[in-house]
């Protein structure tokens, strides 16, 4: 009988350890970062934001962040990718076709996800969790992208 209960809690502590060490390699959570940018979108670095479908890479947030204009509602999201986020390569870029955010550029992916431009959220891939989304609020031509509520 003893040797049944030792076997059932060797058992729970192999698949508990296992479960640790997966959640170790999937680690998608990364420090709070705080931002505040006031982007002025009459300038010309923030030109593209300017149309449809626009886009900019900025270099605040943990791994920067890429602002989009999805039809005239900006959004920002961190470019760390939610999988493995400690990688080095493990950065979000704009597909070639714009399409979708990609974890990785060209011919270098890294973990081979892809996140849907609107909300983050994965369409493909191991990266089960979204994006982080920063705040983006809009007073004329100007952005303001926070970290944290105003």
């Amino acid at each position: 009988m003893l040797k049944k209960h030792f076997f059932f809690i060797v058992l729970i502590l192999f698949f508990a350890c296992e479960k640790d060490k997966s959640a170790n390699q999937n680690n998608d959570f990364f420090p709070p970062v705080n931002i505040d940018i006031s982007l002025n979108l009459v300038l010309p670095d923030a030109a593209p934001l300017q149309n449809i479908g626009g886009f900019i890479y900025r270099s605040e947030g943990y791994k920067g962040i890429v602002i989009y204009n999805n039809f005239d509602e900006f959004i920002a999201f961190d470019r760390a990718c939610p999988f493995k986020v400690d990688s080095a390569c493990s950065r979000i870029y704009m597909a070639d076709n714009n399409s979708k955010f990609q974890c990785g550029s060209g011919n270098t992916k890294c973990c081979d996800s892809e996140f849907f431009l609107s909300t983050g959220t994965p369409s493909k891939g191991p990266a089960d969790r979204p994006l982080r989304q920063y705040i983006v609020t809009r007073n004329g031509n100007y952005l303001r992208i926070t970290s944290f509520p105003q």
